[in-house]
């Protein structure tokens, strides 16, 4: 979940629409908007108004149930209130109402949802993020409201990207866990054991459950795995560490928690060498219910 400011030309596509509207694409608009917080002020509440009252009785009457609806539940909005004296666009003041919005501390996120994708001067230069419909119904990954709206379909990872950029973005799913568990060939090596370490445990909840699946390497014994292990920083977390035993019983690499599925191609090993990724395509969906994944013990070796 994101932080997004919504031009009134965007929060007008949200009046109507329910699973059965004919409009197919429109519902699946709205669908990826709602995965994110809206973000509101009290100045641009007034311009809301003034926008849907000029459309008509019926706007209105929407826009005002909206507000009791949404504007005052927690996790489906986030109030803020952005400095008086600060003007980052003048001469066009609902557009500096919507940049003070994006740009208050309060936020986690600087982006912006417009239709038509009208320019917002100085928008890159203030670090904020201008993103249209077609940007929304982006479902590749391939900008940054799109990233974290799913389903994100193979985003191609380059090769040499900051890896850092990379686990932050995972991270931010993660992060919501409290319940994974890895499948990776390779993890339990010196590689592996570092790439978990520094980008996945990180992010994981301080009283997360891990459970890591992962090939035999003759080369990394198992009491080095666990002197790494119990290194990590956050004794609170815990951890299953198997071995699988025969290569075809392994599951595609991926992360899989309560709330998400993260499959990488490259596995860990996305995170590369020296701060630079290796060329990895990554796929993100909501989990839905997906029960966890149980191999039998015939299967398996654990040796934490």
């Amino acid at each position: 979940m994101i932080d997004i400011v919504l031009c009134h030309s965007i929060l007008e596509k949200c009046k109507s629409v329910d699973a059965f509207s004919e409009n197919a694409a429109h519902v699946e608009l709205v669908r990826r908007i709602r995965q994110h917080r809206m973000v509101i002020s009290e100045e641009l509440l007034d311009f809301y108004e003034a926008y849907f009252e000029e459309k008509g009785p019926e706007w209105l009457e929407w826009y005002q149930t909206l507000c009791i609806a949404i504007f005052n539940i927690r996790e489906r909005t986030v109030i803020v209130t952005p400095s008086s004296d600060r003007c980052y666009l003048k001469e066009q003041a609902y557009q500096n109402a919507l940049a003070a919005a994006a740009l208050s501390h309060e936020t986690k996120d600087k982006i912006i949802l417009m239709e038509p994708k009208r320019k917002i001067s100085n928008a890159k230069n203030l670090g904020i993020s201008v993103f249209n419909i077609e940007d929304i119904m982006d479902t590749s990954g391939n900008n940054l409201f799109s990233m974290y709206t799913l389903p994100v379909n193979g985003k191609s990872v380059p090769e040499g990207s900051e890896s850092k950029w990379i686990a932050d973005w995972l991270g931010r799913f993660i992060n919501e866990e409290h319940y994974i568990q890895i499948f990776d060939n390779y993890l339990l090596t010196k590689e592996g054991i570092k790439y978990l370490k520094k980008f996945i445990l990180k992010y994981m909840a301080n009283d997360a459950d891990i459970e890591i699946y992962s090939l035999k390497d003759p080369a990394y014994p198992e009491q080095q795995i666990k002197k790494e292990l119990s290194e990590n920083h956050n004794i609170k977390q815990k951890f299953s560490v198997y071995y699988v035993k025969n290569k075809k019983d392994l599951h595609a690499r991926s992360i899989q928690g309560s709330k998400y599925i993260i499959q990488i191609d490259r596995g860990l090993s996305v995170f590369g060498r020296d701060g630079k990724t290796f060329q990895s395509v990554i796929s993100i969906f909501e989990n839905n219910g997906t029960p966890r994944i149980i191999l039998k013990e015939s299967q398996l070796t654990r040796i934490i």
